[in-house]
């Protein structure tokens, strides 16, 4: 082996920028896709049946808090081959904090708010309550998607194996 490629330089902070970047933005994208899928078809689609009333406001709720789902089942399914860590877990409750100050900043600005059960005009004290059971969400979403990612990284690489083998030419 040549000398010059045995010798391989450390990977440069913009480098490791970009690895942590993708990384944190995939899990939360794994962990957040079914929070929103499920508050969206159990708490907020039946309550804008009078909201709704073209085909194309229909489609729009669909695609915007259904596919992002199959989307995200085809990433980790299929495509990603990036790990779980468990030291990344305490980022998505800083996303959950920063999404929460930003719908209360869309009250304090514009007088609306983006999640009816935010109003504490109708929830009252209820409102932490719900903030702590969508952080629970958030944690049982998390170590089921650690559960199915160690299990697809259990499984790849004798189905690759497996698949290397049965091409015979």
């Amino acid at each position: 082996m040549p000398r010059e490629i045995a010798q391989t330089q450390p990977p440069s902070l913009a480098h490791q920028v970009a690895l942590a970047s993708q990384w944190i933005l995939y899990e939360s994208f794994t962990c957040f896709a079914p929070l929103v899928s499920l508050i969206y078809w159990a708490l907020l689609f039946p309550t804008q049946n009078d909201i709704l009333d073209s085909g194309l406001d229909t489609w729009m709720g669909v695609s915007m808090h259904a596919l992002n789902s199959v989307l995200m089942l085809c990433e980790v399914g299929v495509f990603a081959k990036t790990p779980y860590r468990h030291s990344h877990f305490w980022i998505l409750f800083v996303f959950l904090a920063l999404y929460l100050g930003l719908a209360y900043f869309m009250v304090g600005v514009y007088g609306f708010y983006v999640y009816p059960f935010f109003d504490s005009r109708y929830f009252g004290g209820y409102i932490a309550l719900i903030c702590l059971l969508i952080i629970d969400i958030i944690a049982v979403v998390w170590v089921i998607m650690l559960m199915v990612h160690r299990l697809r990284d259990g499984l790849y690489p004798r189905w690759l194996l497996k698949r290397q083998r049965s091409t015979v030419f």
